[in-house]
């Protein structure tokens, strides 16, 4: 399904699966990169059938923000341009945003940009071989792919604060420890454990997963009041839906829901 020269793109069943694809540069960013990325968010962002949107990448690394090396030596850089389209920088957005669950499975080197991608998406997980740097003071920029509006939500604002005025790498026991990493696995169960997450979401019922992915980013914009008034009209519609009934008949029997979306 993938037709792009730097990512991976592919879909299984209501699972897509984005793969950053530049292993021999430990999957950095690009121009490109960042370019076919966003077109492949855009992509499932607008496809209802989706559930779950997987970000991962391809070998070792995950991603470690961009390819400093690539752009150290580029004229247009030195002189002070940049050719990244300011759509590129949506990826985060929808990332948050698009009604899909959207999971980042970090392995490696995990940095930048692709730190901001990782703390955009709804769950993270990682195994011990995951290293983590906000690295964009480092590099001359004062943030990077809405790192400081989602970290400080993510671990709180002083640890976030810590960790991107003292930029640091910091491994993946750490990551739990503060609450950036929802789950740690094992190395050698971690594709295992990878798959098991994405189908326990996928059995889930379509219509209450994307109502609550609704419901949380309605609550960072409301007031308890206004967020508990939208819920319940929520919780109304889908108590109408066939799936709620399913739902409710397959727990009482202790046996997988067999869901319809409607």
């Amino acid at each position: 399904m993938s037709d792009y020269r730097t990512i991976l793109f592919d879909r299984r069943d209501a699972v897509a699966q984005i793969q950053f694809n530049r292993p021999h540069a430990r999957n950095s960013l690009t121009d490109e990169t960042s370019a076919e990325f966003a077109d492949a968010v855009e992509r499932t962002s607008r496809d209802a059938s989706i559930r779950v949107l997987l970000i991962r990448g391809n070998g070792k690394d995950f991603c470690p923000g961009a390819d400093v090396k690539a752009y150290h030596g580029d004229p247009d850089v030195q002189a002070g341009h940049d050719d990244a389209r300011p759509e590129d920088f949506r990826s985060s957005i929808l990332l948050h945003e698009m009604p899909a669950v959207t999971v980042a499975a970090i392995r490696g080197g995990c940095a930048g940009a692709g730190f901001g991608y990782a703390c955009a998406c709804d769950i993270r997980v990682a195994d011990r071989s995951a290293r983590f740097n906000t690295a964009f003071l480092d590099v001359g920029v004062a943030g990077d792919m809405g790192v400081p509006w989602s970290l400080p939500r993510l671990i709180g604002a002083a640890r976030a604060r810590d960790l991107s005025f003292l930029p640091r790498k910091f491994d993946a026991a750490e990551a739990h420890a503060i609450g950036l990493l929802a789950r740690l696995f094992p190395d050698e169960v971690f594709e295992a454990e990878v798959e098991a997450l994405l189908a326990r979401l996928c059995g889930m019922a379509p219509l209450a997963l994307r109502g609550l992915k609704a419901n949380y980013l309605a609550a960072e914009r409301m007031d308890f009041a206004d967020y508990v008034a939208l819920e319940t009209e929520r919780h109304l519609e889908l108590f109408d839906s066939e799936d709620r009934v399913e739902a409710f008949a397959a727990f009482a029997e202790k046996r997988p829901g067999r869901f319809q979306g409607r």
